[in-house]
């Protein structure tokens, strides 16, 4: 018995007709019939009652029709399988910091699948210090980082939001239409701690000084959990990008804060002498951009430049 032999039966079991099953397969109706008379002869059954107005399975054509099917689907199928296993897909693992819209992430996963498919991406979540540690172990192949450090990494800007202040709700000032450095003056104000975003603290602390305001700074680690963090330490405001306050601090008003310039800016780091598929993914989630290209350069050096100091 061969794969043809099947292919001829299910043809004429579909049609009901070895006229109209020839047409379709394109091949003469006697040399059909000769096809299926020696199928019928090698298994010992007949497959097919002939009728005046076609054919019709006996139960032996009827219990072969399925295992037919099954059969030449797998032989379609071989070519696939063979294919996907010339293409061994290789892992990269991403980092993906606190306060990421999940909607962006499934967005992204969904790309990457198309966009660089000879690669699967694995997910390890983790703050931006955790990240660089495990990168530069050699552990995280792409970080998703709210800082960059220098060394020898290749960087892009992703995106960048305002940092602002989450007021409490109830409190003078949630009934304030904008918030300024100089109204956290005073108050007990949450922030993450250095260990977690290491470059935000400096200008913050810098413009609350330059405009005068002497907070109680709360600093704490804090990644889905702000509100009971903010609700634990007592504070009056908390200062987050937008996306987290929209999330986490439901009810309490989230402004920019007038008079600080250094906004919440996100990179996607790798090591410069990586692999090929890691620089795909990378390139994949932050399309290169020239402006993006400098503004990381700048940045890189400035960290050199600090580190140096």
């Amino acid at each position: 018995m061969e794969l043809r032999h099947l292919r001829y039966f299910v043809a004429v079991a579909d049609r009901g007709s070895l006229s109209r099953a020839a047409g379709h397969l394109l091949i003469a109706q006697p040399a059909l019939s000769r096809q299926i008379r020696a199928l019928e002869e090698d298994l010992g059954h007949q497959l097919f009652e002939r009728t005046r107005t076609g054919v019709s399975l006996t139960s032996a054509g009827t219990a072969l029709l399925a295992h037919a099917r099954q059969l030449l689907s797998l032989a379609a199928a071989t070519g696939e399988v063979l294919a996907d296993g010339a293409r061994p897909q290789e892992v990269v693992t991403v980092g993906l910091p606190p306060g990421v819209p999940g909607d962006w992430v499934l967005a992204t996963t969904r790309a990457l699948a198309t966009d660089v498919p000879g690669c699967t991406v694995r997910y390890v979540e983790a703050g931006s210090t955790e990240q660089l540690r495990l990168l530069q172990r050699g552990r995280l192949d792409v970080a998703i980082v709210h800082q960059v450090p220098a060394g020898d990494l290749t960087a892009r800007l992703l995106w960048q939001e305002p940092l602002g202040m989450a007021a409490r709700p109830g409190h003078p000032l949630a009934r304030r239409a904008t918030y300024t450095v100089a109204d956290l003056d005073g108050l007990r104000v949450l922030i993450h701690s250095r260990d977690q975003v290491p470059t935000q603290q400096d200008g913050v602390l810098a413009a609350a000084m330059a405009g005068g305001a002497h907070p109680i700074w709360i600093f704490a680690q804090f990644v889905e959990h702000a509100l009971p963090s903010a609700e634990a330490a007592g504070a009056d405001a908390v200062l987050v990008g937008s996306h987290t306050a929209r999330q986490q601090l439901i009810g309490w008003p989230w402004r920019p804060l007038d008079g600080l310039t250094q906004p919440m800016s996100t990179w996607v780091v790798h090591r410069s002498d990586t692999r090929t598929g890691v620089r795909a993914v990378a390139a994949a989630i932050a399309p290169a951009d020239q402006e993006a290209d400098q503004a990381a350069e700048q940045r890189l050096g400035e960290a050199a430049q600090q580190k140096a100091d």
